[in-house]
């Protein structure tokens, strides 16, 4: 028992802290570069809505504001059924140069795309949300990527604005913090295994057409790394969104990415194959799969640790991890109570994210087992 005790110790450990080193190392060593030009070509921005009448116009204006040459953009507004005043209001941007593709009947943000797609002739493409804030550089610094041919999508920087300050906007923004970190070592190493899905530019004659209940920021890349494509991270693509404020909001969204990325790795499986593709494998065994998991190890810790302990009360490491998860536990308890108070106490944000993360993983394995994923969702912000 106390064998199987360190290894579900040892797992979250690696997930969390052993995997990121191993891959900042390897990225720094190997350091693989991309090509880039400050040459600007033809590229077309298309924006997903549904029901995005109380920001499309602010959205359009920004988007019409971008720094790039006019005669290289094409803004492309998709509105999947939407029932509100997006349509109308899009369609007042038309003498503009803003084009409206209405998708009827609401099929969801990736069979959207999917369609609009078949209806632009652009061969770059730039996804973006009606939600998200662009830097007026973006396009600029994403573009000049695509000047190496082995790069077949490029992904931005995205920065969470400051909100409430609340513990799930704390917890959120340094998780994010330490997920860049990660996608900068792996565009290092070779190539990225998942996008910034409001901010990531493509070719589009290598689009994969994906059926509309999966995700396609997380399996889109997959799909580009198959047919041989690296995926890229631009630390100086920006662009902002509001975090999400209370843990339950949190949770609703992560138990939708999660669900969205098993079934994308299910219909990208032969990615998994080490043979053929052994850096993508290796993140994504490492940073997805275990991830995944670690509620369970998580469920199993508890259990194993107190019979290790009455095995051998001599066992200080024993008593230690049972201690330590009774005080992780307590810290998160106590900043879920602040959060209803409208309280912050910085020290136990960790924990409370930590938890939301994890049991939105079980949550998801288990609908994963029990009911299909619907191809769409509202969003949480």
């Amino acid at each position: 028992m106390f064998t199987l005790t360190l290894i579900l110790v040892l797992l979250p450990v690696y997930v969390y802290a052993g995997y990121p080193v191993v891959v900042i190392l390897l990225g720094a060593l190997r350091r693989k570069s991309v090509l880039q030009s400050e040459a600007t070509p033809e590229i077309v921005l298309m924006i997903a809505a549904y029901n995005e009448e109380k920001g499309i116009a602010k959205k359009l204006e920004e988007s019409l504001a971008l720094d790039y040459p006019k005669n290289k953009l094409s803004i492309v507004v998709v509105s999947d059924g939407s029932t509100d005043r997006t349509d109308e209001i899009v369609s007042r941007f038309v003498d503009r140069g803003v084009r409206l593709i209405r998708i009827e009947g609401r099929v969801g943000k990736t069979e959207a795309r999917n369609q609009a797609l078949k209806l632009v002739e652009c061969e770059l493409v730039l996804f973006s949300d009606a939600t998200t804030e662009y830097d007026p550089a973006i396009i600029r610094k994403m573009g000049r990527n695509f000047a190496d041919p082995e790069v077949g999508m490029v992904t931005g920087h995205l920065v969470y604005k400051k909100s409430s300050g609340s513990s799930m906007t704390a917890g959120q923004r340094l998780y994010w913090q330490y997920e860049t970190l990660i996608k900068r070592s792996q565009t290092q190493l070779g190539t990225l295994t998942g996008s910034v899905g409001c901010a990531t530019a493509f070719r589009r004659s290598h689009y994969s057409a994906l059926p509309a209940h999966i995700i396609e920021d997380f399996t889109e890349p997959l799909m580009f790394v198959t047919k041989g494509f690296r995926v890229v991270y631009e630390p100086e693509a920006i662009c902002y969104e509001l975090p999400t404020a209370k843990s339950a909001d949190e949770w609703k969204m992560r138990v939708r990415v999660v669900r969205g990325g098993i079934a994308g790795l299910i219909y990208a499986r032969q990615i998994l194959n080490p043979f053929k593709f052994p850096v993508a494998s290796f993140q994504l065994l490492s940073h997805k799969v275990l991830r995944w998991l670690v509620p369970v190890f998580g469920l199993l810790l508890l259990p194993t640790s107190v019979v290790a302990y009455v095995q051998n009360p001599a066992s200080h490491l024993m008593l230690f991890v049972i201690v330590g998860q009774g005080l992780f536990y307590l810290c998160a308890l106590v900043a879920f109570g602040l959060e209803k108070l409208k309280l912050r106490l910085p020290l136990v944000n960790i924990p409370l994210y930590f938890i939301v993360l994890n049991a939105a993983c079980l949550v998801a394995l288990l609908k994963t087992l029990t009911e299909p994923l619907a191809p769409t969702w509202e969003t949480q912000r």
